[in-house]
């Protein structure tokens, strides 16, 4: 439990409308499963709310039609760097675990829409293009749904007991989902 001057410390993880491109830029780190956020990566600015650091995320999801028998979708769990931030006196590697597991819970629905979109059939390309946004409009609400489930039943990170068995919980569901961590899928056209 982390409490400051006898003031519980909350922390909160925000999604940004969707970004749509292969463009990666210096702002956005993409999910990998061997590297592990540190607090260099938060450079956004704290806002004024009680909270000791703030995790800023997204899925990245991209279309390219190669031709008429093919596409390819991209679907990437990124951070945000310069939108996520820390109060450097309030934080610590327990509130950083708390932070890496709302970033493991994009990957995880990533692995989910990637899954459901390679699961379907598509007869063209404008077909692909709308499976594609109503199963991101779908996973996208039951992620935000899952995150705040997290935070709560964590407390923020403060419960101990709750924040190690949601971090056992996350990581097991995106082992289970390994057949899918690949991010760029090759759709052919029924």
């Amino acid at each position: 439990m982390f409490i400051l001057n006898k003031i519980v410390l909350t922390v909160f993880a925000f999604t940004l409308p969707v970004l749509n491109s292969f463009q990666i830029d210096d702002n956005i780190l993409l999910w990998k499963e061997d590297r592990l956020l540190t607090w260099d990566y938060f450079n956004g600015k704290p806002e004024k709310r009680f909270a000791a650091a703030s995790t800023h995320y997204d899925i990245l999801k991209s279309l390219l039609k190669e031709n008429n028998k093919s596409a390819t979708v991209k679907i990437e769990a990124v951070f945000l760097k310069n939108h996520s931030w820390k109060r450097k006196n309030w934080i610590n590697d327990e509130v950083l675990e708390h932070e890496q597991k709302h970033f493991d819970i994009v990957e995880l629905y990533s692995r989910k829409l990637r899954k459901a979109i390679k699961e379907k059939l598509y007869k063209n390309f404008n077909d692909l293009e709308n499976s594609v946004n109503e199963l991101y409009k779908k996973y996208e609400e039951e992620m935000d749904v899952y995150q705040d489930k997290y935070d709560e039943e964590t407390d923020g990170s403060m419960n101990g007991k709750q924040q190690r068995a949601w971090e056992k919980k996350i990581m097991q569901e995106i082992k289970a989902l390994d057949l899918y961590k690949e991010t760029t899928i090759k759709i052919i056209f029924q």
